[in-house]
C-alpha cells in the first residue's frame, strides 16, 4: 500500500482493489505478455514492481527511466490489446498524487465532499492519459501528470464555490478573519483567485507571477515540487513568492484599491 493512504477514503479502497486484481494470476500472465513485447516493461516482472520503481523515480528531475515507461504507456493508448492492464497500473502510479491533491482540496473547500473530488481527479488523470498534449511531450511526464490534475481539480472547486456563493449573498458581509480562518476556506481561495485576477488586469503582476502564486497558495506546490518544474533553486522560488506576497500586501492598503478583504489571505 501507499505509505500513509491506508485512511479508508476512496482513493484507499481502490488502491487495494486494484493491487488485489494485479495479483490474481489471471493478471500476472496478461501483464507478461505485454512486457515480453516491450523492452521498456520486459525489466519488471510483474505489474507491482513497476508500479514501486514508478513511485520511487515519481519526482526525480528529468529521470529517464519514468519517462521511457510512462512514454510507453502513453503511446500504448486504451484502446490496445492491454488497454485495461494500462489503465489498472496508471491508476495506481498517480494515487499519491491524488490523494495529497484531495487532501488539499478538502483543507481550502471543506464544503466538497472528498469522494466527489477524488472521482474528479481520477476523471481528469483518464481523459488527460489520452489526450494530443501529452502525447506531445517527451520529457517530465509524470510531473505534468500531476500538474494537470492539481490545476484542474483546483479550477473545478474554485468554479464550482463561486456557484455556491453567487447562491448565497448574506456571505458577502463575512468579516476578514472568518475569510481567512473560520471554516468558509473555500470562500478564502475564490477571493484569493480573485484578487489575483484583478492584479493581473491592473498590471500589478504577470501572468508568470500569477501562475506562481496560484500553484504555491492554491494548489499547494511545495517549493522543490516547483524548483523542478522551473530549473531555479527551491530557495529562489521561496524567496521570489516572499517578495511578491510583500508586493500585494502593499498593493491591498493603498486607499482606493477596493480590494482590502484579501488582506489576511497573504500571511505567511
Amino acid at each position: 500500500m501507499m505509505a500513509g493512504s491506508d485512511c479508508g477514503c476512496l482513493i484507499c479502497r481502490l488502491e487495494a482493489s486494484l493491487l488485489d486484481e494485479l495479483h490474481h494470476e489471471k493478471s500476472l500472465e496478461e501483464y507478461r505478455l505485454w512486457a515480453a513485447s516491450s523492452r521498456v516493461l520486459a525489466a519488471f516482472p510483474t505489474p507491482a514492481e513497476l508500479v514501486a520503481h514508478l513511485h520511487r523515480h515519481h519526482s526525480d528531475e528529468g529521470s529517464s527511466s519514468a519517462d521511457e515507461i510512462l512514454a510507453e504507456f502513453v503511446g500504448t493508448g486504451r484502446n490496445g490489446p492491454f488497454g485495461s492492464m494500462r489503465q489498472r497500473i496508471l491508476l495506481l502510479v498517480f494515487v499519491p498524487t491524488i490523494h495529497r491533491t484531495t487532501s488539499q482540496i478538502g483543507a481550502a473547500f471543506p464544503a466538497f465532499a472528498r469522494e466527489d473530488t477524488a472521482q474528479h481527479l481520477f476523471a481528469i488523470l483518464l481523459e488527460f492519459l489520452d489526450s494530443q498534449e501529452l502525447r506531445a511531450r517527451r520529457s517530465h511526464l509524470a510531473f505534468t501528470i500531476a500538474r494537470k490534475m492539481r490545476r484542474s481539480a483546483f479550477r473545478w472547486a474554485i468554479r464550482e464555490s463561486r456557484i455556491k456563493l453567487a447562491n448565497q449573498p448574506d456571505l458577502s458581509g463575512a468579516l476578514p478573519d472568518e475569510t481567512a480562518t473560520g471554516g468558509d476556506a473555500s470562500r478564502a481561495a475564490v477571493l484569493l483567485s480573485d484578487f489575483l485576477d484583478k492584479c493581473q488586469q491592473r498590471g500589478w503582476l504577470t501572468v508568470e507571477e500569477r501562475q506562481l502564486l496560484i500553484r504555491f497558495k492554491l494548489e499547494g506546490l511545495t517549493g522543490a515540487e516547483l524548483s523542478r518544474a522551473s530549473g531555479r533553486s527551491a530557495l529562489a522560488i521561496r524567496h521570489r513568492v516572499h517578495r511578491l506576497l510583500e508586493r500585494l500586501r502593499r498593493i491591498a492598503q493603498k486607499p482606493g484599491a477596493g480590494i482590502p478583504e484579501q488582506l489576511d489571505l497573504f500571511r505567511p
